[in-house]
C-alpha cells in the first residue's frame, strides 16, 4: 500500500507524526510537495514519483503563494481524486475552509451560532458596521495562523479605509468578549477527539497558539461536540479543528480549519490526533 503525506515541511509536528503513524501500520510514507510536482496531462509526478501511484493521501498542508500557485497545487489534488485516490482532507473542504467568506454561508446554511459578520469594499458600510456594535475583528479572508487580525474600534476606525485599500475589501466579525481565550476542537469523521482551550498571552486577546497563545485541556459540552461535528460536516471535512467561543450559555462557532496542527491537543492533553485520522483515512482506502 502507499500512502502520501502532502507537506511543505516535513519536520512539522503533525507531519512528523503522520509519518510515525503510517509506520506503526506497517505503510512507509511517502512525503509529496506539491511545489515540486509536475503534470503534463497524462501524468502528475513529484520528484519522479507518479502520483496516481498512489492508495491514499493526507493532506498536511498545500502551502502558500500566489494564485496561480495555490490553484495549480488544488487543481493536482482535484484531478488525484478523480482518478480514484482517497484524499483526506477532501481538496473541496480544504478550500472551503481557507475561504472565511464562503464558509461563512455554508455554515450558515446549516444554521450554526456565527458572530454578526461583514464583508464589503464599501468604507462606509464597514464603518457603520463597527459603529453598530461599538467594535470588530479585521481579518483576511485567506487568513492563517492569526496573522493580520485586528481589533477596529472607534478609535481604530481609520484602519478600515487602510485595509479596504490594501486588500481590496474588508471581512469584519461581530467581537465576542472571550476573557482571552477560545476553544478549539478536533474532529474526525462524526467524532470529537478532543479539545482545548487557546489562551491569549497576558494582556492579549487573540489567542491562535502560533501567536504565542498556551494550550489548556478543555471538556466540551454535549451542545459544543454537537456544534463541531455539524461545522465540520457543513464543509464536507473528514477532519477538523473548528474553532469555537462563548460558554455553556450560548457558543458561537468562529471558523473551521481544514489542515489544523495537532500539536497544542498533543501538548495540552496527551492526545494525538493523527492517529485517528490515519485509521479513517487507512479505512476510506480498504473500503
Amino acid at each position: 500500500m502507499k500512502i502520501g503525506i502532502v507537506v511543505t515541511d516535513p519536520a512539522d509536528w503533525t507531519a512528523e507524526r503522520f509519518i510515525h503513524g503510517l509506520r506503526l501500520v506497517g505503510v512507509e510514507p511517502i512525503t509529496i510537495e506539491l511545489g515540486k510536482a509536475v503534470s503534463n496531462v497524462s501524468e502528475i509526478t513529484c520528484e519522479g514519483f507518479s502520483l496516481f501511484d498512489l492508495d491514499g493521501l493526507l493532506v498536511r498542508d498545500v502551502g502558500g503563494g500566489g494564485l496561480e500557485s495555490s490553484v495549480f497545487r488544488f487543481d493536482l489534488l482535484v484531478e488525484l481524486e478523480r482518478s480514484g485516490i482517497q484524499v483526506v482532507n477532501p481538496s473541496h473542504a480544504i478550500q472551503l475552509a481557507a475561504n472565511k467568506h464562503l464558509s461563512y454561508w455554508k455554515l450558515k446554511r446549516s444554521k450554526l451560532p456565527l458572530p454578526l459578520t461583514c464583508v464589503t469594499s464599501e468604507i462606509k458600510e464597514a464603518i457603520s458596521f463597527v459603529e453598530n456594535l461599538g467594535s470588530a475583528v479585521a481579518k483576511p479572508i485567506f487568513g492563517y495562523k492569526g496573522l493580520d487580525v485586528e481589533l477596529i474600534d472607534a478609535k481604530r476606525l481609520h484602519r478600515v479605509s487602510t485595509i479596504i485599500r490594501e486588500r481590496g475589501v474588508i471581512y469584519l466579525q461581530e467581537f465576542i468578549p472571550h476573557a482571552g481565550r477560545d476553544v478549539r476542537a478536533f474532529v474526525v469523521g462524526n467524532e470529537v477527539i478532543g479539545a482545548i482551550y487557546r489562551i491569549a498571552p497576558e494582556n492579549e486577546w487573540i489567542s491562535n497558539l502560533s501567536q504565542g497563545g498556551t494550550p489548556q485541556p478543555c471538556s466540551l459540552t454535549g451542545v459544543q461536540k454537537d456544534l463541531a461535528i455539524r461545522a465540520a460536516r457543513a464543509l464536507g471535512a473528514a477532519y477538523a479543528g473548528v474553532d469555537l467561543i462563548g460558554d455553556e450559555n450560548e457558543t458561537f462557532v468562529l471558523e473551521v480549519n481544514g489542515t489544523p496542527s495537532g500539536y497544542g491537543l498533543f501538548a495540552a492533553c496527551r492526545v494525538d490526533v493523527t492517529r485517528a485520522i490515519i485509521d479513517l483515512l487507512m479505512n476510506r482506502v480498504r473500503g
